[in-house]
């Protein structure tokens, strides 16, 4: 199984009291329910994998990469005399 690298980017925030969201990065617009806020965001940047803290009151997007196996050493080769070249 190949590792991955994951990627949160911080995209809602929690507008007490009660289910109020605002983007991450400004006080408005002021959304009335969790799922308009990510409607929002969807339309905004095609993100679809979301990872929710609802205690925290926060919202990522959710974005995993798989890391490239590292290229394999090359084959070491010898001359006739068994030295490296």
């Amino acid at each position: 199984m190949a590792e991955k690298d994951i990627n949160l980017k911080l995209v809602l925030k929690r507008f007490p009291p009660g289910d109020r969201w605002t983007p991450a990065d400004s006080e408005q617009p002021v959304f009335s329910s969790l799922t308009e806020g990510i409607e929002w965001v969807f339309q905004s940047t095609q993100a679809r994998d979301y990872l929710i803290k609802a205690a925290e009151g926060q919202v990522f997007v959710y974005c995993e990469n798989e890391i490239a196996e590292p290229e394999p050493e090359p084959v070491k080769t010898y001359n006739l005399y068994g030295e490296y070249e």
